[in-house]
């Protein structure tokens, strides 16, 4: 995974878990900084232009918040729309006075880690990132089953692509074996065939996104999987956006 050239500024003012979950960015490609005063979030943005987005608490009062606005996000390469806000409460009134200011991205709680660094990683990336015909990857969790030479086996999606999908499962099929993956999208079931590309048969500590499991190579998809899998791509990078 190649790293991205823009840092993340994550601002904890309440020294809550984002400063603990920022450590946890560096080995997912992304090199935060971090601090604890909108002072210290200032002169990091201007002394290192490579700033890139400005990860916050949801819960801070808007007078804080309006103040970290003006004072950082000028100094982003997206301004306001580089500004992740993670677990805001869900009042409507909030949500808008957030839209107004500008603010794009958005993470609610209950999150894991996977879905916290794809959210940085959006907030950092150009709109044609974020094509599903980019190769995008998108974080989620649901059902499976994976077949190879037998019965259907219970898995989790756990990331998936228009070229491909990381499933966990215990006991997990060999580099190299084909196998056929089951997932339904809400009603809408699909049915891929492809190759595994790389196996880990014991988890990493630490790495929701590296459970037990496959990585695997799908072939061409038919066209209406494709278009399937396409909008379900994009209606995830939806669910992040405020």
């Amino acid at each position: 995974m190649s790293r991205y050239e823009r840092f993340a500024l994550i601002l904890d003012p309440t020294g809550g878990h984002l400063g603990v979950e920022a450590i946890g960015l560096i080995e997912r490609g992304i090199d935060p900084l971090y601090a604890k005063e909108i002072e210290e979030a200032v002169l990091l943005a201007q002394e290192d232009e490579r700033v890139g987005a400005l990860v916050m608490p949801g819960a801070l009062p808007l007078q804080t918040l309006d103040e970290t606005l003006a004072r950082v996000a000028p100094l982003l390469w997206a301004g306001a729309g580089a500004v992740l806000l993670v677990a805001p409460p869900r009042e409507r009134a909030l949500m808008r006075a957030l839209r107004d200011r500008g603010i794009r991205w958005i993470l609610h709680d209950p999150y894991d880690v996977a879905e916290l660094r794809f959210a940085v990683a959006a907030a950092l990336a150009a709109e044609d990132d974020l094509d599903p015909r980019s190769g995008l990857r998108v974080p989620i969790r649901l059902a499976a089953s994976v077949a190879c030479d037998g019965a259907p086996r219970e898995a989790w999606l756990r990331n998936v692509s228009v070229g491909g999908a990381y499933l966990a499962l215990e006991d997990p099929p060999e580099v190299g074996a084909t196998v056929a993956v089951d997932v339904a999208f809400g009603e809408r079931p699909l049915r891929a065939v492809g190759r595994v590309a790389h196996r880990l048969a014991a988890p990493l500590p630490g790495r929701a996104e590296r459970e037990p499991g496959v990585g695997v190579a799908f072939q061409p998809l038919a066209a209406p999987e494709q278009r399937l899998l396409e909008e379900f791509i994009r209606e995830r990078v939806n669910s992040f956006r405020l």
